[in-house]
């Protein structure tokens, strides 16, 4: 199929004036041009792109934290949607619990792992990991169950879930195969 004309039926031009959001459009292009394959429909990524958009034209949300909340949102259910997201309540490792109701461990990954890893696993796997916190962790929790626009809408910054936007990224990376060009830029102070 050849696309010949369209028309704009939303501008995303307000939102280009937040460096912040401007750059969250290129993330969004760059993951969405990876993850899916060339002509494909498809609605729910689709439905996805036009969640967080709308998030982000909310007047509300550029400048408090708005931004950070679509992109962990976006990360999100786009590992989720493309089928590598894997269960964050279990060590891959050893098949241990890390979240048992109330009851929550310490959770670590590496770079190039396929998720996440218990405290003693991580002793056997050696350095170089990163702990997922257990905030984070309750917050994709929750992202899994709400809608963007539902979720906490007060205190977000960039180091809000910044340590489950890094393990989600590096979980795309790995299925795609190639470096992701836009997070680091995205994350810079």
């Amino acid at each position: 199929m050849n696309l010949d004309s369209c028309e704009l039926l939303v501008s995303q031009f307000r939102l280009l004036s937040d460096y912040r959001a401007a750059v969250a459009l290129d993330y969004f292009a760059e993951v969405t041009d990876q993850l899916l394959p060339p002509g494909e429909a498809n609605d729910r990524f689709f439905r996805l792109l036009t969640t967080v958009l709308e998030h982000m034209r909310a007047p509300d949300s550029i400048g408090s934290g708005g931004v950070w909340r679509a992109v962990t949102y976006f990360s999100l259910w786009a590992a989720r949607l493309s089928g590598f997201l894997p269960d964050l309540s279990v060590c891959l490792s050893c098949g241990t619990l890390l979240a048992d109701g109330e009851t929550r461990e310490r959770a670590f990954f590496l770079r190039g792992g396929d998720g996440l890893m218990c405290a003693e696993c991580r002793r056997a796997a050696g350095a170089g990991s990163y702990e997922l916190s257990v905030e984070s962790r309750v917050m994709a929790e929750e992202m899994l169950h709400k809608p963007v626009a539902q979720i906490g809408q007060t205190g977000w910054t960039r180091e809000t879930c910044a340590d489950l936007r890094r393990f989600l990224v590096q979980q795309i990376e790995q299925h795609v195969e190639r470096k992701l060009m836009t997070p680091p830029v995205l994350e810079a102070e």
